[in-house]
């Protein structure tokens, strides 16, 4: 039940992902299943609040806060303190969404007291964002100052991207209020690189605000309009959203065609090519003395034949390599549960400024080479490189059942892995599981690529993890939950997703 009720909730509906939640909520209290029911109706909270129904969001968060309460009592868990304190945020943010200030304060301050004891940075940066932010709506500016610069060192410290751009555009909102607008401009500029560098529209439609606000306040009317310009574009591109998934499906569909037109041109041309070897051998074999040539030839093509195989094989997964072989043509297709891993280095830039390109290479290339060896072994199919970035996904192109425990192990092995190596680089992995779709494009070249609302939730739960730590979504913990121990760390916020239930994987 809550497997189908995930899916609904991926495919954007809610009114149905709210049905099955409820009747899992109501199977595990036959179950008495403790655990199972807080979870469930934290879940149904989730949801309710992504419906904008704060009321029915705050009854399932309180109810979820009770139950766990009451199991730590009886049992006291890291797993279920975890619980509470996600749970406590939760709450807080649904009395902000009502403007009850005060109640938001107390619950978000238990929060980080919660997450403080339990050592999870990344929740207690969350919790001083937040805590500034209800400073700020009661207009204690000084107070509202002071917890988001708290909250930038921590997402400093831990390096966590998506945390510095969102804290840093907070810092500037105020500085803006206070008149101080120069330090408005610096905290802006670097919330409005560091969104561009994730492609975090939300804080760069923000950004491009406030730094129009801050040169008209200045006086600097053409920087104040270009920055109101930019505003404007971003806007209409969060508003476009929508739209903006169908023309990027419709181009993906209209690439994979023409790609398949372009094999199929290709094909005819080798039949040519085909056509007129055939035709100098009868001509060399016609010639007694040309007997060699041909015997020397037709080693040469085989051997030849054998890179390019080699190659394709390279570039293309064995099965989709064989379609095109047979058919000339690879059709995309649609996979209805594949589990997909992001990895990344924390201050990879900082990095990168202190070696030679050359270094830089050679150093990427030694890490993804072992990458691609664990991997390997758990037959997961790499997607990928983006800089510093790794991609790979399990489940495809062949289906199985165990794609989500596979690309588990692996993350495991490479974390391990980089333990071992006792270097400057420090590993970020994020894991989650959903439909895709798969296929070949590209305009010059071949490239296997998967697309949908699976890959970019993998992202975020890479962007919204640790440095050392393997981040994984409400989904993929429901898949591998008997196999793995995991600590919850509550719903936490990520960009144009709205909340989403994340564990971190201790161990097999």
């Amino acid at each position: 039940m809550i497997l189908i009720g995930n899916i609904y909730y991926e495919q954007g509906k809610y009114e149905k992902c709210l049905e099955y939640n409820l009747r899992t909520l109501k199977i595990r209290e036959e179950l008495k299943d403790e655990y199972g029911v807080a979870s469930a109706l934290a879940n149904m909270g989730l949801i309710s609040q992504v419906l904008n129904r704060q009321d029915e969001a705050l009854d399932y968060y309180l109810k979820s806060l009770d139950a766990f309460r009451e199991m730590n009592i009886k049992n006291p868990k890291k797993e279920y303190e975890s619980s509470i304190a996600g749970s406590l945020l939760n709450v807080g943010f649904v009395y902000s969404e009502q403007k009850k200030f005060d109640d938001a304060m107390k619950y978000f301050q238990q929060a980080y007291s919660m997450f403080e004891r339990l050592g999870s940075k990344t929740n207690m940066a969350a919790c001083l964002n937040n805590i500034g932010s209800v400073y700020k709506n009661q207009n204690k500016m000084n107070e509202s100052l002071e917890y988001h610069i708290r909250a930038l060192n921590l997402y400093d410290e831990i390096g966590d991207t998506q945390g510095q751009s969102s804290a840093s555009a907070n810092l500037a909102s105020i500085y803006l209020d206070l008149d101080e607008y120069n330090k408005a401009i610096f905290y802006c500029e670097k919330s409005l690189k560091l969104a561009k560098e994730m492609s975090i529209l939300d804080d760069m439609e923000y950004s491009y605000k406030i730094l129009s606000q801050a040169y008209e306040k200045k006086g600097d009317y053409k920087r104040a309009y270009d920055y109101h310009k930019l505003y404007s574009d971003v806007k209409d591109s969060l508003l476009n959203a929508t739209s903006s998934k169908q023309i990027t499906e419709m181009q993906t569909k209209y690439e994979t065609e023409k790609k398949e037109q372009q094999i199929t041109l290709l094909n005819k041309d080798r039949e040519i090519q085909n056509a007129e070897v055939r035709r100098q051998k009868i001509v060399i074999w016609s010639v007694v003395s040309g007997l060699l040539i041909v015997v020397l030839l037709a080693g040469f093509i085989f051997k030849e034949r054998r890179k390019s195989e080699k190659l394709l094989l390279n570039i293309l997964p064995v099965e989709t390599a064989k379609e095109l072989k047979v058919k000339g043509k690879a059709t995309a297709k649609h996979y209805e549960s594949v589990t997909v891993m992001f990895t990344d280095f924390k201050g990879f830039t900082t990095i990168a400024e202190k070696l030679s390109a050359e270094e830089l290479v050679s150093e990427l290339d030694f890490l993804f080479r072992k990458f691609d060896e664990i991997i390997s072994k758990y037959n997961i199919e790499k997607i990928k490189t983006i800089g510093d970035a790794y991609m790979c996904a399990s489940g495809l192109p062949t289906p199985n059942t165990n794609h989500a425990e596979n690309i588990v192990k692996a993350a495991l092995e490479i974390q391990s892995w980089m333990v071992e190596q006792n270097n400057k680089w420090q590993l970020r992995i994020g894991i989650h599981t959903g439909p895709v779709t798969a296929g070949v494009v590209g305009d010059k070249k071949f490239a296997y690529d998967i697309w949908g609302d699976t890959v970019n939730t993998a992202s975020r739960m890479e962007s919204s993890g640790e440095a050392g730590k393997i981040n994984i979504s409400g989904t993929t913990y429901h898949l591998i939950q008997k196999k793995f121990s995991c600590e919850f760390r509550g719903k936490i916020p990520a960009k144009n997703k709205g909340e989403i239930e994340m564990y971190f994987v201790e161990g097999g």
